[in-house]
């Protein structure tokens, strides 16, 4: 490999950057510093970045469930609160992770933690349509009757400060609304409801794409995905899957 594309695996950085970077002396390789991006390097060099050691070894993809609770922020870190999702994957040695399915801080349910950028990317483009299913509690309580022409209206679309807010499906089931989505704007499913005179109390995700939430599931857990279910989410948004998941 060329000594740029190691720099821009380990640190997660453009292309840009890790060049520049080597430019500037920040990376040693062996005795010294090496300035040249496109110097070879193999795997049995000693590299360090800022005199951090970098691994040369190629990732294995990995996907895990993660059940987001109430109360906790999806931003790697934020100056207010150290309850943020960036902050529990480092302390749960999740190194070189993101996350898809970026849920507001009064919501809960799933979100995926996954190493393989080309896996977020699709699970979070809205090109990509990848259905999320929520359940959605609200004041005042819903009646299957009104709701559903609501749901109707819903699923034909709405205009809301220039965005085009829009569901796949809904229903009522007991006392929750059960709404599928194949699209992600901010607060979607608040504004949603809002634009019908409702105030969404409670928001909880179930299923991204073919994962759910597993049953008996309790907030802050994380459990990676068996090679099957990894597959099929692989597979659901058009891409290869790894061969060692």
């Amino acid at each position: 490999m060329k000594l740029w594309q190691v720099v821009q695996t380990a640190a997660g950085i453009s292309r840009r950057r890790a060049q520049a970077l080597i430019r500037a002396g920040e990376v040693e390789c062996g005795t010294g510093p090496i300035t040249d991006p496109f110097a070879a390097v193999s795997s049995a060099d000693t590299i360090y970045l800022r005199g951090q050691p970098l691994c040369l070894l190629p990732r294995r993809f990995r996907v895990y469930r993660y059940y987001k609770p109430r109360g906790v922020l999806c931003s790697h870190d934020d100056p207010h609160t150290g309850n943020t999702v960036g902050r529990i994957m480092r302390a749960e040695g999740f190194i070189g992770y993101t996350w898809a399915g970026r849920l507001d801080r009064d919501a809960d349910g799933l979100m995926l933690l996954a190493n393989d950028g080309a896996l977020i990317a699709r699970l979070t483009h809205p090109r990509y349509g990848v259905k999320k299913i929520y359940h959605v509690w609200t004041t005042p309580p819903m009646t299957t009757t009104r709701m559903a022409a609501v749901f109707a209206r819903m699923r034909a679309g709405i205009d809301d400060a220039g965005d085009r807010l829009q569901i796949v499906d809904g229903r009522i089931a007991g006392r929750k609304a059960v709404v599928s989505l194949g699209q992600g704007h901010n607060h979607e499913i608040k504004r949603l409801f809002a634009h019908f005179g409702f105030t969404v109390t409670r928001l909880r995700r179930v299923t991204i794409g073919p994962v759910r939430l597993a049953a008996g599931a309790v907030p802050g857990e994380i459990v990676r995905l068996g090679g099957n279910e990894a597959q099929r989410l692989y597979t659901a948004v058009g891409l290869d899957p790894p061969s060692d998941l």
